[in-house]
């Protein structure tokens, strides 16, 4: 991804997280609870790292010319202006998607989501101190786990 127009997709992928990352933080401090923000934090601003990754390998490359580096900063800008003009667009308005985050199901499912990214980072964890046995057991389990509550989130979202 040393390509500049490579970097400007990824960005342009990563913004459907930033977009609906920064709805839930609206919808959460708009309605002053800590799980819709907090999941909004993990949706919207984990995928941050991409383009701070990127502005930092464009940097350290020999032979940098402004222009890419321009791109990628350009990339992280709108990263942020998404999560944050989606945050305010939502927590000041947008009266109906804002109750979508504020759902019982949608609890189950930001529940689920925080448990499958803990085991995941765990297993991770667990895999590069060499114990591949403890890594699947922990990770896969935890993740398995993680995935029936964000189901069963999903599931009472339908209403069946």
């Amino acid at each position: 991804m040393n390509n500049p127009l490579d970097t400007i997709f990824i960005f342009g992928l990563l913004s459907f997280f930033h977009l609906w990352g920064g709805a839930a933080i609206g919808a959460g401090a708009r309605a002053r609870r800590a799980l819709p923000a907090l999941w909004g934090l993990l949706i919207g601003g984990a995928p941050l790292y991409f383009g701070i990754e990127r502005i930092t390998m464009l940097a350290q490359k020999p032979g940098f010319s402004e222009k890419p580096g321009f791109l990628a900063g350009a990339g992280l800008a709108w990263q942020v202006a998404c999560l944050c003009g989606a945050a305010l667009a939502v927590g000041f308005g947008l009266p109906r998607l804002r109750a979508l985050f504020l759902r019982d199901g949608m609890a189950g499912l930001m529940v689920g989501t925080f448990i499958m990214a803990v085991a995941a980072v765990l297993g991770a964890l667990f895999f590069r101190n060499g114990s591949e046995i403890l890594s699947l057991a922990i990770g896969g389990v935890g993740f398995l786990f993680g995935a029936a509550w964000f189901g069963s989130g999903i599931q009472r979202l339908r209403g069946k």
